[in-house]
């Protein structure tokens, strides 16, 4: 029966070919788009050449009109997706305002071809309004063969024009205005925000910007007894070239709340900061400096206060310069949170090869007699190395999330610059606060136990710490990257532990400067290697360790409070010290699973190892700018509940057994 169906639509179909169909006011036709770049990308659109000064709509036509509708049929072996809305262009008709495209329209569509080779037919039918001074619904029906439809590069730009970045934004509902904050370091001269639902915002009336000190402010007009709404979403206009996507959900028509105040933010940061050095993951390059001042013991009280104050400057500058960042790439479109750099595959190979290098100097004699290889000032005369003891530090500390970090960082980054700066500095300080009490104290460094035999065998203690951190930085890599990218590593580090005992063996100054190029040589390829495979990561090496749990997605809380589904989320990532310290105290223990099973709470993990735009914005809904952050609601509480960052099974089970 099946082969007879498809003989009947080969016979319907075997003299159709691609068509023009006039409509009155419009000429409707079809084209499609193959990127010889990217063989993925299948595209097919709608063409709509209309008469002079006539227009057709947006998914949101705004005043009056209405948008295409399109049903597609064809053979099974074609997919094809929704319509990809290209930017709309205002539309004023006095004293109403429209949202459409005037003249010449392409609507894109991705499709795919799941029976490639095969001929595939394809049947349109589109319904429209074209206007002028007057409406008229109009019609088109479309027969063809996907062979016989031509390619049109012009269809692509029309694709390009459909917004895909998300703007970070601030929004609020005040005074009868929808009011916008976003940052922009460009001077602007005009901004539109085109909402996707009708009924709530007046499209006539003017929409005011305006300059604040650190963000531009947009306020769009409500309609009176608008509509109420849960999500804000459309797209912003910059001055009629720039075209952004706005996404924000809004709950009970009210602007994202911060929990605590800046004063508040300010403090959690600082004591963050202080907690931030008994963290795991900085141990290691605390370490080194606590080496360091056991090594000054005998010397000059100001040689002491020069090394602990080189060592907050470094921390501190780190600090600035990753606040400085982030606003930088928020302003950009590009918004990221805490511990981002570890989500890039080529920083993490590189931190992994740098902690097996200091390990390995740790572990020998070598010295090189730079600043780099004498980190924490240990046999210098000079104060780089402690300088850059401090910047390590910083950068390695990112993994983890001290006690109140979370929501200092997560107030930071919602915030204007001028206030997210002050915040990222209390956190370099609370972190170099020990560190400037020695310097303001010398004397103190007199407590600890004189220099002698002893340290050789603590700086080589020291190295295994190193070796540690080099082999869990291995290991999240393996879960960003494919096999060959995980070989080339382990490879590029054996090169490395050959050249070390090389240099052991040979006294030649001159020969082991050259074995010490061919190191940075060996780093600087594996470095290329990894970044020119980017785009290329593939699957990962491992299979993720949450593979066994209930993936998180966009919806899922909405729909499990929809069904009175209890469920605790939790959000983590590999690299971050805290998240695993969690999961292997808390989170995983079997009374813990008990508790949940029996009382039909659903566990879900959201794994932000790798950068994922959606879980950012999650994160942020909470007011958080990082990992880790637990997620807790069960049937009778009015609203979902933030666990502590830090658990124990202990704890965690008091918490679900009191909600």
């Amino acid at each position: 029966m099946k082969f007879i169906k498809l003989f009947i639509l080969l016979a319907l179909f075997t003299n159709l070919e691609s068509e023009t169909v006039n409509t009155g006011h419009a000429e409707v036709s079809l084209v499609k788009f193959s990127s010889p770049a990217d063989t993925s990308k299948n595209l097919i659109g709608i063409k709509m050449d209309m008469q002079k000064n006539w227009h057709t709509y947006w998914k949101n036509p705004g005043d009056s009109g209405g948008p295409i509708k399109v049903e597609w049929r064809s053979h099974n072996n074609i997919e094809i997706s929704d319509i990809k809305w290209p930017s709309p262009q205002l539309i004023p008709y006095e004293p109403l305002m429209t949202y459409g495209y005037k003249d010449f329209v392409i609507f894109p569509f991705e499709y795919t071809n799941w029976m490639d080779g095969l001929t595939s037919y394809i049947e349109v039918s589109i319904d429209f309004l074209i206007c002028d001074d007057i409406c008229v619904p109009e019609k088109a029906l479309i027969q063809t063969s996907l062979d016989d439809i031509p390619e049109d590069p012009s269809l692509n730009r029309w694709y390009e024009m459909v917004p895909s970045t998300v703007l970070p934004t601030l929004v609020e509902i005040k005074d009868k205005f929808i009011n916008i904050r976003f940052s922009n370091n460009e001077e602007i001269n005009s901004v539109y925000f085109y909402i996707d639902k009708q009924n709530i915002v007046d499209h006539a009336a003017k929409q005011i910007l305006e300059k604040e000190k650190n963000n531009w402010l947009l306020q769009v007009p409500l309609i009176n007894n608008h509509e109420k709404f849960n999500n804000l979403n459309g797209v912003l206009s910059i001055d009629d070239s720039e075209n952004y996507l706005v996404e924000t959900n809004l709950e009970n028509n009210s602007s994202p709340k911060s929990s605590i105040n800046f004063l508040q933010a300010l403090l959690f940061a600082f004591i963050g900061g202080l907690i931030l050095n008994l963290m795991p993951c900085v141990f290691p390059i605390i370490s080194l400096k606590i080496l360091s001042f056991v090594s000054l013991g005998n010397e000059s009280t100001q040689k002491i206060r020069l090394h602990a104050l080189s060592f907050c400057f470094g921390v501190l500058i780190s600090f600035l310069l990753i606040g400085l960042s982030l606003i930088i790439l928020k302003q950009t479109g590009n918004y990221l949170g805490w511990g981002f750099q570890l989500q890039s595959p080529i920083i993490v190979a590189m931190l992994s090869i740098l902690m097996f290098m200091i390990g390995m100097i740790l572990l020998t004699d070598i010295n090189i007699g730079s600043s780099l290889t004498r980190l924490g000032g240990i046999g210098s005369n000079n104060v780089s190395g402690s300088f850059l003891t401090g910047v390590l530090a910083v950068i390695v500390a990112s993994p983890c999330t001290a006690p109140f970090m979370g929501a200092a960082l997560g107030y930071a980054l919602i915030q204007p610059s001028g206030i997210t700066m002050p915040i990222f500095a209390s956190l370099g300080i609370g972190f170099a606060m020990p560190y400037f009490i020695l310097s303001m104290n010398p004397s103190l460094v007199k407590i600890l136990p004189a220099p002698g035999e002893w340290m050789v065998t603590l700086k080589e203690f020291f190295a295994f710490p190193m070796f540690a951190t080099a082999l869990w930085l291995i290991w999240v890599f393996g879960l960003q990257v494919n096999m060959n990218l995980l070989i080339s590593l382990l490879v590029s580090i054996l090169i490395i532990s050959t050249l070390f005992w090389f240099i052991l063996k040979i006294t030649n100054k001159k020969i082991q400067f050259l074995i010490w190029m061919l190191i940075l040589t060996a780093v600087s390829f594996e470095g290329i290697y990894i970044a020119s495979s980017e785009k290329e990561y593939g699957e990962p090496t491992s299979i993720s360790q949450y593979s066994e749990y209930e993936s998180w997605n966009t919806n899922i809380e909405e729909d499990f409070k929809n069904n009175n589904q209890g469920y605790l989320i939790n959000f983590t990532a590999a690299w971050c010290i805290t998240c695993q310290a969690n999961d292997k105290i808390a989170l995983s223990r079997p009374k813990v699973k008990q508790y949940l099973k029996e009382n039909d709470i659903r566990y879900i993990v959201a794994d932000w190892t790798n950068k994922n735009d959606e879980i950012l914005k999650a994160l942020e809904k909470y007011n958080r700018s990082g990992v880790p952050l637990y997620i807790y609601w069960k049937p009778g509480m009015r609203e979902s509940k933030i666990l502590p960052a830090i658990l124990t099974e202990g704890t965690l089970l008091d918490i679900l057994k009191l909600d």
